[in-house]
């Protein structure tokens, strides 16, 4: 076999490799998630939502961190987050799912 040959070949076996890695990490990837509150004003302008954690969802869980960092939860399912948000009554809590990111292949 001569050089180009041996060269196509192990570029071959790398992109399989690497394809193969990519499925697995997709298959298992967590679903990413922000615990969202929001207090309701007079006007759009007057309501205000932030962030109050960030999280990640497995199969057998989940986990939540708040957006400053100082508070950390392991939980059953990512619902189970809002629990865990002490705000005013009048407050929304949710849970909003952040798309997949597009493949990259930028390393």
């Amino acid at each position: 076999m001569n050089h180009d040959a041996e060269r196509e070949q192990h570029l071959a076996e790398q992109a399989a490799y690497t394809e193969r890695l990519e499925a697995m990490v997709v298959a298992q990837a967590p679903r990413l998630f922000a615990a969202v509150v929001t207090r309701q004003g007079g006007t759009v302008e007057q309501t205000e939502s932030r962030v109050f954690g960030w999280g990640m969802e497995f199969d057998d869980g989940a986990y939540m961190v708040t957006a400053g960092g100082s508070n950390h939860f392991f939980l059953s399912e990512a619902d189970n987050a809002l629990n865990y948000i002490r705000e005013a009554e009048d407050t929304i809590k949710d849970i909003v799912w952040v798309p997949p990111a597009a493949p990259t292949t930028d390393w």
